[in-house]
């Protein structure tokens, strides 16, 4: 009887442990969650005219002026307003930034479908000697630091008449876009069974044939897939656009930082609410894409590996 209560106490003292390691395992996410998302919630906030400032300002008893870069900001209010979103929706920079991203990310994206699809199709179909070496070049690739190459582009650009145009951009963007295609498309191309080869061949069907008739209309929603994870990267790419961007192409990541006016020549070092409005619904789209497209990513980057 006493060995039974015996186990019943470290049961339950055994079972309240797990429970405290549970909570605290809660807090922790929690915290860690809250920490991870602090910069986006005040970016959010302060665009909505709710300024962190008055709060601390008011609950410290002081004067409801801050410190931004060394420069004494004296901060409005914590009334909340949609004023800051309407006007960067409205103002011209803004759209003009949008219109410029999705211009470039278009020509990036088509350029590095039309070379990656047919390479990624003979990674994954094709016994070709070596190209599992070729495979880890293509991926050794993107590991290459964008500082290496961006001053020699900036020159060679500077001479041929490319600089600040949509075209010259693209091409530059290729570097960050064309191995992460390639990667993924493989891997949907690795999906598909081996049998649907084999029995396209049986009914005499060419490789082109193959590929065209059989094949790619079954890998259509990972190159859907694929094209959406490529404008998240080239969404918020900075170090290539704003080395060979201008006035005529900057693009979203680039004019939020520098810092937005309707002309897009100025910076208004004040203006913080219209930045965080314009920051945030910059962040808005990418977030929203790689939410629709997370379960997939692992599974275009990974399928193949063995074959």
């Amino acid at each position: 009887m006493g060995n039974a209560k015996s186990a019943a106490q470290v049961r339950k003292g055994s079972s309240g442990g797990r429970s405290w390691r549970r909570i605290l395992l809660y807090v922790f996410a929690i915290l860690a969650a809250f920490y991870s998302f602090w910069p986006v919630m005040v970016m959010a906030l302060e665009g909505y005219n709710i300024d962190f400032g008055v709060i601390i300002a008011g609950y410290a008893g002081k004067s409801s002026v801050v410190l931004i870069g060394g420069v004494p900001v004296r901060v409005s209010s914590i009334i909340p307003s949609a004023y800051y979103y309407l006007q960067a929706l409205t103002l011209e920079a803004y759209p003009r930034l949008v219109a410029n991203t999705l211009v470039v990310a278009a020509i990036t994206i088509a350029g590095a479908l039309a070379a990656g699809i047919p390479v990624a199709y003979v990674l994954a179909r094709i016994d070709v000697r070596g190209k599992t070496l070729i495979s880890y070049l293509l991926l050794a690739l993107r590991t290459v630091s964008q500082y290496m190459v961006i001053i020699p582009l900036y020159i060679a650009y500077s001479r041929f008449g490319i600089y600040d145009t949509y075209v010259g951009v693209a091409l530059a963007e290729q570097l960050l876009v064309l191995t992460v295609v390639v990667w993924m498309l493989r891997g949907f191309f690795s999906d598909v069974p081996r049998d649907v080869y084999e029995a396209a061949t049986v009914f005499g069907k060419n490789e082109w044939q193959v590929f065209r008739r059989v094949v790619f209309p079954m890998v259509i929603p990972g190159v859907v897939v694929t094209t959406m994870f490529a404008l998240v990267l080239l969404w918020n790419e900075f170090i290539i656009a704003d080395t060979l961007t201008g006035v005529a192409t900057r693009t979203v990541a680039v004019g939020v930082w520098e810092g937005m006016s309707i002309n897009q020549l100025s910076f208004n070092a004040l203006a913080w609410n219209s930045l965080n409005a314009a920051g945030f619904l910059a962040y808005i789209p990418a977030i929203t894409v790689m939410l629709a497209i997370r379960r997939y990513l692992a599974k275009g980057f990974s399928l193949g590996m063995a074959r």
